[in-house]
């Protein structure tokens, strides 16, 4: 039975680490404010990268408007 690479983790956890909901998650990747998630049969899987970039555009923060990449690569700096 083929699931999640180590380190990965559904699109619960992923919602639980970022302190939004599932719901939030796909809301955001179906009108396309993120990058859509990997998948595999049960679902969506999120890597520690994944999180990263997400965190990276504001997803869990509460901003008034969600970061586009070019500004969230600024940020990283």
């Amino acid at each position: 039975m083929l699931s999640a690479m180590d380190g990965d983790v559904h699109i619960g956890e992923a919602a639980r680490r970022l302190g939004v909901t599932p719901k939030h998650l796909r809301t955001l990747e179906r009108e396309g404010r993120i990058p859509a998630a990997r998948r595999d049969f049960n679902g969506r899987i999120y890597s520690e990268f994944d999180l990263t970039l997400l965190r990276g555009l504001g997803v869990g923060s509460r901003p008034w408007r969600l970061r586009r990449s070019g500004q969230a690569r600024e940020t990283a700096r």
